[in-house]
C-alpha cells in the first residue's frame, strides 16, 4: 500500500506547474522558464537517486554492468531532455514582422525559384513546377533542377514555362545541383536577389514570398526557414487509421521546437520552403556539400560569415510526406547520418568554426538527440524482458519509490509539453514515433561514428501507392519477438514459485512489461501497411459549389473533400443522380467547371456521409485544379489532438 505522504513531491510540483500555468498564462515569458527550470531541476532530482539509492545492489559483476550502462544511456537521455526544457523556454512569433513588411521593396526584389528534383514521378513534379508558376510575386522566374537529365522532365518544364538546368552524374546530390544552377542563374539574364528552395514534392502557395521576402529587411538574415506542412497521411497516421485525429509526427518539430530555436538564435535551414538570400548563398560558396544534410550544414556555414537563419511559422506550402514505413525510416536515418557527420567538420559543436555559443549548444542537443535517445529506446523495451528471464534489475525500486521520485519528473514533463505542445504530442504515440526507427537509427549512429563519410546518399522515395497490404517483415519482426519475449517472461514468473514474485520491483516490472508490449503492438501494427488506393490526396474544405446536369435544375452543394480525382459532398445526393451520371461541378461562381461523374449514392445519408464524386478531363483541367487547390487555401493536415478518436481508431486497427 502507497502512504499518501510519499504522492506529496509529486503534488507539489503539478501543483505548482498548474498554479504557474493559472496565474501568468500560456503567453508569460516568466512562467515559460519557471516551468522550464522546475522540470530540469526534477529531471536531475530523479537522476541522483537513481544514481545513489536507486541502483540494484547485490548483483553479479555483468548483471552491475548492465544495470549502469542502462543507467548511463538514461542519463544521457534525460540530459537530452533537459535542452529541450532550455529551448522551449523561449519562443518567438514572426507573423507579425511579416506583417509589418507588407510595403517593403524588397518585396517586388528579382526571385529565382529552385525545384530540385532526382527521381519523382511526372505527376508529382507537375504539381510542384504549377503551383510555383502561380506564385505572386512581379520578377520570378523558375527553374526545374534535374539531377539525371530526364527528356520528360525537359518536356514538362518548358510546356509550363519554367526553366530547364540539368546536370549528369553530378556530385553532392541535392546540394550539388542546387549549386549548379545558382551559377548558371547567375549567368543568365538578370542576376536574382533570393532564392525560394522547393524539393520537388512541395508545393508553394500563391503568398510565400509576400510573407517572406519583407524578413530580410535585416542585412544579417540570410534564411527565412517556413514549417513543412503535408497534405498526405504518414505511416503512423495511415497504419493506426487515425489520419483524421492525430497530427504527423513532424508537427510538434516545426510548430513547437522551430519557434523555440528561433527565439534562441538557434533555427536552422530545413532544405525546402526556404527563401535564400543570394549574396548569403555566395559568401559561402554554395550550399554546403560535406555532409548529407546540406541545409542544416548551410545555417552553420552562413553564420561563420555573419548571416543567421530566421524562422517563420506559417503554413505557406505543402508537399509529400514519407508514404511507406520504408521511406519514413530511410528519410530518419539520413537526418541522423547528416548529424553525426556535422561532428567531423569544423563547423560541428567543438569545432573551430566561428560560431555563436548557441548555435554549438543546439549542434551538441542534435547530436545528443541521435546518439542516446534511440538507444535507449531499446534499452527501455528489453530491460523488463531480460529481467524475466535472468533476473537482472536496472532498477532496485518498490512503487512507492518510483512514486515519490521518478512521477515528478515524468509528470512534470508531460505538464509542460502538454500544455505548451498539447496540440501535438500524446506519450503513447510520441513513444511510436521514435520507437520505429529506432533499430535502423542505432546502426546508422554506429556506422556513422565509425565510419561517417563514404556512404551513398539515399533519396526519400516519393509519390508512390500501394494497391495491397505490405507486411515490412525486417522491421516488424524485432518488435514482435520482444513483445513475445515480455509476455512469455511474465507468463512464466506469475507463478507463486517464482524467485522474482517476492522481490520488491516484481510489480513495477509488471507494468512496465504490460506498458511495452502496448506500445510493442503499436509498432508491428504500423509494419503491415495498408492499401494506398487513393491515387491523390484529399485536402479538407468548408465551400460552397453548384451540381449541374443537362436538362436538370441546378443542385446547390457542400464541399468537404476535394483531390485532384474527385471530391465528397455533403448532403443528399439530388434526387435526378444516378451512380454513373455525368455531371459538371461548378466551382468559384462557374469560373472553374469540372467534369465528373457520381461514383456512389445512399440517399439514406447514415451519420452524415455525405456522397462521392470522381472528376473527368484531360491535363488542362488537371493543371487549372491544381493551381486552385494548391495555393494554399486548403489544408491536408489536422492541427489538435482528438484523444478519444485516436484511441478509437488505435483500437479498431489491433482488432482488425
Amino acid at each position: 500500500m502507497i502512504e499518501f505522504s510519499t504522492f506529496g513531491p509529486l503534488l507539489v510540483s503539478a501543483g505548482l506547474m498548474l498554479v504557474m500555468f493559472a496565474i501568468f498564462g500560456r503567453g508569460s515569458k516568466a512562467c515559460r522558464v519557471m516551468t522550464a527550470v522546475l522540470c530540469i531541476f526534477l529531471t536531475f532530482r530523479y537522476l541522483w537517486w537513481h544514481a545513489t539509492l536507486g541502483m540494484p545492489k547485490g548483483q553479479t559483476l555483468l548483471q552491475q554492468a548492465w544495470a549502469w550502462t542502462f543507467f548511463f544511456f538514461e542519463a544521457m537521455n534525460n540530459f537530452s531532455s533537459t535542452m529541450v526544457y532550455f529551448f522551449l523556454s523561449r519562443t518567438k512569433n514572426r507573423s507579425a514582422d511579416a506583417d509589418a513588411a507588407q510595403n517593403s521593396p524588397l518585396l517586388a526584389a528579382p526571385v529565382d525559384v529552385f525545384i530540385a528534383t532526382y527521381n519523382e514521378p511526372e505527376s508529382v513534379l507537375e504539381r510542384t513546377i504549377i503551383g510555383a508558376m502561380a506564385i505572386d510575386h512581379p520578377d520570378l522566374r523558375v527553374f526545374v533542377l534535374d539531377d539525371g537529365a530526364r527528356g520528360f522532365v525537359r518536356d514538362l518544364a518548358h510546356e509550363l514555362g519554367a526553366h530547364y538546368v540539368f546536370r549528369v552524374n553530378g556530385k553532392h546530390a541535392k546540394a550539388g545541383n542546387v549549386n549548379n544552377a545558382v551559377a548558371h542563374a547567375l549567368s543568365a539574364g538578370r542576376r536574382p536577389e533570393f532564392i525560394l528552395l522547393l524539393d520537388a514534392d512541395f508545393v508553394p502557395g500563391v503568398n510565400i514570398l509576400k510573407r517572406t521576402l519583407g524578413l530580410f529587411a535585416e542585412p544579417d538574415v540570410g534564411i527565412v526557414q517556413t514549417p513543412q506542412h503535408f497534405f498526405n497521411a504518414d505511416p503512423i497516421q495511415t497504419n493506426l487509421l487515425c489520419a483524421s485525429a492525430w497530427p504527423d509526427e513532424q508537427r510538434f518539430f516545426f510548430e513547437i521546437v522551430m519557434p523555440a530555436k528561433d527565439a534562441w538564435g538557434a533555427a536552422f535551414c530545413c532544405g525546402t520552403s526556404a527563401v535564400f538570400r543570394v549574396a548569403a548563398l555566395l559568401a559561402t560558396e554554395g550550399m554546403a556539400t560535406e555532409t548529407v544534410t546540406e541545409d542544416m550544414l548551410t545555417s552553420f556555414k552562413m553564420e561563420e560569415h555573419g548571416y543567421r537563419t530566421i524562422y517563420l511559422n506559417e503554413p505557406l506550402s505543402m508537399g509529400l510526406a514519407p508514404e511507406g514505413l520504408h521511406a519514413y525510416i530511410t528519410q530518419r536515418s539520413r537526418w541522423c547520418l547528416g548529424a553525426i557527420q556535422q561532428i567531423y567538420t569544423r563547423w560541428s559543436f567543438a569545432g573551430r568554426a566561428r560560431l555563436h555559443p548557441i548555435s554549438r549548444l543546439s549542434s551538441f542537443d542534435g547530436t545528443f538527440y541521435w546518439i542516446f535517445t534511440f538507444p535507449f529506446k531499446i534499452l527501455m523495451l528489453t530491460a523488463p524482458m531480460i529481467y524475466w528471464w535472468t533476473g537482472t534489475a536496472v532498477i532496485d525500486a518498490s512503487a512507492s519509490a518510483l512514486v515519490g521520485w521518478l512521477a515528478p519528473s515524468a509528470v512534470g514533463g508531460v505538464v509542460f509539453i502538454w500544455f505548451y505542445g498539447r496540440k501535438f504530442v500524446l506519450p503513447i504515440m510520441t513513444d511510436l514515433s521514435q520507437l520505429l526507427s529506432s533499430f535502423v537509427i542505432v546502426q546508422t549512429v554506429i556506422a556513422g561514428l565509425t565510419r561517417p563519410f563514404g556512404r551513398p546518399f539515399q533519396v526519400t522515395p516519393k509519390g508512390s501507392c500501394s494497391g495491397g497490404v505490405v507486411i515490412q517483415w525486417n522491421y516488424l519482426l524485432p518488435f514482435a519477438l520482444v513483445a513475445l519475449g515480455t509476455f512469455l517472461g511474465i507468463l512464466i514468473n506469475t507463478s507463486a514459485y517464482s524467485e522474482l514474485a517476492v522481490e520488491p520491483g516484481f510489480g513495477v516490472n509488471v507494468f512496465w512489461s504490460i506498458y511495452n508490449i502496448a506500445v510493442l503492438l503499436l509498432a508491428v501494427a504500423v509494419c503491415v501497411e495498408l492499401p494506398r488506393r487513393r491515387l491523390h490526396a484529399r485536402l479538407l474544405a468548408r465551400e460552397s459549389a453548384v451540381i449541374r446536369s443537362q436538362g436538370q435544375p441546378d443542385s446547390a452543394c457542400t464541399i468537404v473533400e476535394i483531390s485532384l480525382g474527385g471530391a465528397k459532398l455533403a448532403g443528399p445526393p439530388p434526387g435526378w443522380a444516378r451512380v454513373g451520371e455525368a455531371g459538371v461541378l461548378l466551382l468559384d461562381g462557374g469560373a472553374l467547371q469540372v467534369p465528373f461523374r457520381f461514383l456512389r449514392l445512399d440517399r439514406r445519408q447514415r451519420f452524415g456521409q455525405g456522397f462521392p464524386i470522381v472528376f473527368e478531363g484531360g491535363s488542362p483541367l488537371r493543371r487549372a485544379l491544381t493551381a486552385r487547390l494548391f495555393s494554399g487555401a486548403y489544408r491536408g493536415t489536422i492541427n489538435d489532438i482528438e484523444v478519444p478518436q485516436v484511441l478509437f481508431a488505435v483500437g479498431k486497427r489491433l482488432l482488425r
